[in-house]
């Protein structure tokens, strides 16, 4: 079972800390050098570390740094999935949802099995949408919602994401510094929908 990472925040003065825990490895995120430093032999002090540097990859997150960007990606973890489902060699897809196939629940009336072959393949993907892959976020929580009794067009539309990450495996998240006075570290953009033409459910997203 994986296990999502603690992150701590912290203000202090004119300095802001990130630490990021998953078992014992920890990343550091410091917007001042000195505090950088402190940090590190508060660590230090209380148990046996060791300094690793600039980091290139954490729970399967590939990391990639130049002056001014920081780049996530996760092209080994999406290539393993691939290749465990034996889907490695097909052709890719540019959408991850054909917006012209309605999602239906399954008619069969089968008892739930959330221990089923979809909802592993569908917890691979969720920790894909929490890291890297937003792209695939709305496709993946609607299928989610048939994890307990999946038919095989849902288990279908599963692999069709599959198809779309095979194209799309290079992709990832860039973070790019710029000189700015505005107090916000990060932008969020999200795309809802109001009453779904095949549930009338919507579907919504919320800002911290």
């Amino acid at each position: 079972m994986r296990l999502d990472p603690c992150t701590y925040i912290r203000r202090e003065g004119e300095g802001f800390t990130i630490i990021t825990v998953w078992v014992d490895d920890l990343l550091l995120f410091m917007t001042l050098d000195a505090l950088m430093e402190k940090t590190k032999q508060n660590i230090s002090t209380e148990w046996e570390t060791t300094d690793l540097r600039e980091p290139s990859k954490i729970i399967s997150i590939e990391i990639t740094q130049s002056a001014n960007t920081i780049s996530i990606g996760q092209q080994q973890y999406v290539e393993a999935i691939l290749k465990c489902e034996g889907m490695d060699c097909m052709n890719p897809v540019v959408m991850p949802l054909d917006p012209g196939t309605p999602i239906l629940p399954n008619l069969d009336g089968n008892e739930g099995n959330r221990s089923n072959s979809y909802a592993c393949l569908l917890r691979e993907l969720q920790f894909l949408v929490n890291a890297t892959c937003p792209d695939i976020s709305y496709t993946v929580s609607r299928l989610a919602s048939y994890t307990a009794n999946p038919s095989m067009q849902h288990m279908g539309m599963l692999k069709r994401i599959l198809h779309y990450l095979k194209g799309t495996k290079e992709y990832g998240i860039t973070y790019q510094a710029r000189a700015s006075h505005d107090n916000n570290l990060f932008h969020r953009f999200a795309d809802a929908t109001y009453a779904n033409c095949n549930d009338h459910k919507s579907t919504s997203d919320t800002f911290s």
